[in-house]
């Protein structure tokens, strides 16, 4: 079968918690923008396996109603960053479902990596499961690096 993104064996042994964080915007920003002012700086943390840009208008009006009412009502401006656990457990249970809902491909081998990867983000991306908001990308890094130390010192 086609890998993903993620080497589940090595992310169940892992002794440190990793984090996906979303880019949550109203509007796409250039390429060099986003690696820079957000993707480098917080992906080259060492407890960030992925970040990830959602726009908005790609998002119906239940999702979004859904998104402020986990954030408890909190008066974010757009952009924002969601930060999610990426759990191990939750994406085989991800795959697994995958499996079970298309045994032929799954029989034959032919579960594209594509559809992998959409399994695995629905794992991760769970708004649900979010571990914090932020509003600024120096409160994500400074939230991620408390994760980080809090970690090492155990």
């Amino acid at each position: 079968m086609t890998e993903g993104m993620f080497n589940l064996k090595k992310l169940k042994k892992a002794k440190m918690t990793y984090y996906a964080v979303t880019c949550y915007t109203d509007k796409t920003s250039s390429q060099e923008t986003y690696d820079t002012q957000f993707a480098f700086p917080v992906g080259d943390l060492d407890n960030v396996e992925v970040t990830t840009e959602i726009l908005d208008g790609e998002w119906n009006e239940g999702q979004r109603v859904k998104l402020h009412e986990i954030m408890n009502e909190k008066q974010l401006q757009f952009p924002f960053y969601i930060i999610n656990e990426v759990n191990a457990e939750d994406i085989s249970k991800e795959i697994k479902l995958l499996k079970k809902d298309h045994p032929f491909k799954n029989l034959l081998g032919t579960i594209s990596f594509e559809e992998i990867v959409a399994a695995e983000d629905r794992a991760i991306y769970q708004l649900h499961k979010a571990v914090a908001y932020k509003q600024t990308v120096a409160e994500t890094i400074e939230f991620l690096n408390g994760k980080l130390a809090g970690q090492k010192s155990s």
